[in-house]
């Protein structure tokens, strides 16, 4: 089964514009190993093509942009191998961000826990009025995305999100400043994604390259994410934020 759809958008007086879509409607895009390979493949492919101008990144599942890890494939793994994964994924959203081309994500629906990490690696974002931002991975005990937040964000909105699991919408989001633009609809969202790829696309790759060196100079927090998952007995603790959520669900 293919996880990522790839489309190229080719512009007459540009580099084309490349179009990665999330397409696992079973589990809402939830990542597992196959979709983080996929994922993986793909950016690689795309660093090494000179005739990419601009890369989009979006979901074919109508309610969610991704709904974070896949639950049953992590509570699969051991402690050892659940951190080599976390690490790996923290290795994927760096690749994202300094990708040598700008990068665009379009968030509709769910974006939690590492699905909202991919989604705030992209240089622009753009989310739908339907759109809703966690970041849980605390709660259970795992620190992956919070460097990134911190530095989009600030420290102060950061700090409050990661710690206290929040769910916010896409007004609040971009109130927060962790997306840039809200669209009305998908077919908005969408319009308005290829819209600031053409214009992106037009800029000079040197310039963009500086432009994100600048922007994303601090050192990578592989190794907090891997001493995180290690730290006490980790798929116990996911285990257990798993039932407690279902309890939840069901009152």
């Amino acid at each position: 089964m293919k996880y990522v759809n790839v489309t190229v958008n080719h512009q007459p007086s540009s580099k084309k514009i490349v179009i990665l879509s999330l397409h696992a409607p079973r589990n809402l895009n939830a990542i597992n190993q196959e979709l983080y390979e996929e994922l993986k493949q793909s950016l690689e492919n795309i660093s090494k093509d000179k005739t990419v101008g601009a890369l989009i990144l979006n979901s074919e599942v109508s309610n969610a942009f991704s709904a974070g890890v896949d639950l049953q494939f992590i509570q699969s793994l051991s402690n050892e191998e659940a951190s080599n994964f976390f690490t790996k994924l923290s290795k994927l959203f760096d690749m994202l961000i300094h990708l040598p081309v700008p990068t665009i994500s379009f968030v509709h629906g769910y974006a939690f826990g590492a699905g909202a990490d991919l989604a705030i690696s992209c240089d622009v974002r753009i989310a739908s009025k339907s759109a809703y931002f966690r970041f849980p991975g605390p709660q259970f005990g795992l620190v992956l995305g919070t460097q990134r937040l911190v530095n989009e964000i600030g420290s102060s909105k950061a700090r409050f999100l990661a710690l206290s699991g929040k769910k916010i919408n896409g007004q609040t989001a971009l109130e927060y400043g962790l997306v840039h633009e809200l669209s009305a609809d998908e077919e908005a969202g969408q319009k308005s994604s290829l819209k600031w790829a053409r214009v992106l696309a037009n800029v000079p790759s040197y310039t963009t390259q500086t432009i994100k060196e600048v922007c994303h100079s601090g050192r990578s927090f592989h190794e907090l994410t891997r001493a995180s998952v290690l730290e006490g007995d980790f798929i116990d603790r996911f285990g257990q934020y798993v039932q407690d959520n279902k309890k939840k669900v069901r009152h």
